[in-house]
Order: structure tokens, then sequence, then C-alpha cells
């Protein structure tokens, strides 16, 4: 889908959504903001998981056949947390152009070993070492850089830089 002149502001509110958020702690006033926002409905999503509104976003992906509703899907589970549900959603997505971002990203923090051990990103290792109740903060940063490639993949699938090649339905 190509980016009309009646898309643009839905993208441009999505893209200001996603820098007032502060993941993880629920901020009900963008709720309604979030439902109203003119964007992709997986780019909504991607915000109310954002804003840790996981229940919202659920039914926004798992409405989705696409790949990336279903990547969605497993990311909106890891948070839940119901990790193998996530494994599973993770198998149906397959795999995702952004995953070799995120093996770079892994490999710039230094722990491509635990994520990335042959170059290539698991996201199954992933689910995994984010599941750990230590929860070390280098999983923290990949799950925040996973979502926001997956949101601007929404936004702008057009930008190979970004991973895309998302079918963002």
């Amino acid at each position: 889908m190509t980016h009309t002149a009646e898309s643009a502001p839905g993208i441009a509110l999505a893209r200001s959504l996603a820098q007032r958020i502060t993941r993880g702690t629920p901020q009900p006033a963008l709720t309604a903001e979030i439902a109203a926002c003119p964007c992709p409905p997986l780019a909504r999503a991607g915000l109310h998981l954002f804003n840790g509104d996981w229940e919202l976003a659920h039914k926004l992906a798992q409405d989705s056949p696409t790949g990336d509703g279903k990547h969605w899907h497993a990311l909106v589970h890891r948070h839940e947390p119901d990790f193998e549900n996530s494994k599973y959603w993770l198998r149906q997505a397959g795999p995702r152009p952004l995953y070799a971002l995120l093996a770079r990203k892994a490999k710039t923090l230094g722990v491509e070993r635990q994520v990335a051990p042959d170059g290539r990103w698991d996201p199954y290792r992933f689910t995994d070492a984010f599941a750990d109740p230590a929860q070390p903060e280098w999983t923290r940063q990949l799950d925040a850089y996973e979502q926001s490639l997956l949101l601007e993949q929404q936004l702008d699938p057009s930008d190979p830089e970004k991973g895309h090649g998302g079918d963002r339905g």
C-alpha cells in the first residue's frame, strides 16, 4: 500500500503518539487517542502494546492474517506473558525481514551468542531470554527495538533500511 495524502496525517499522529508513550507504563488518557488514530490497524496494535494495553493490542493483532499481524500477535503474548504462545505465533509469522537488524543490534549490545549465535536472529532464543525472571536490560532494549522496527514497518513499508518488506494488513 502506498501512502496517500489522506494517510499522511495518521502516520504523523502515530509517530507522535509513539514518542509520547512511556513504555510499560499504561497511560489511559492515550488509549482513546490511539484507538482513533487513522493509521494502519497494526500500527494501532503496536501503539497499544507500547502503552501497556496488551488486550487492545491483542484484539487488533489477532484480527490480521498477515505475517506482520502474526509477529505483533507474538509480541503481545511475550508481554502477557505467555511465552509458549508467543513462540507459536513466531512460527506462524515465519522469518521476518527485520531479523537481520535485530541480529546486528544484538551484536552491538554484545549479546549475539545468546540470540544470534550463527549471525542470524533466533526469535525463540530471544523469547527464552525475555522470559528470564531477572530480565537483563539487553532483553528490554532488544524488545523495544523490535517493536519500534515493526511499528515503523507499518508506517513506512517501503524503506528497506528498516528491515521492511512488511505486509501491513
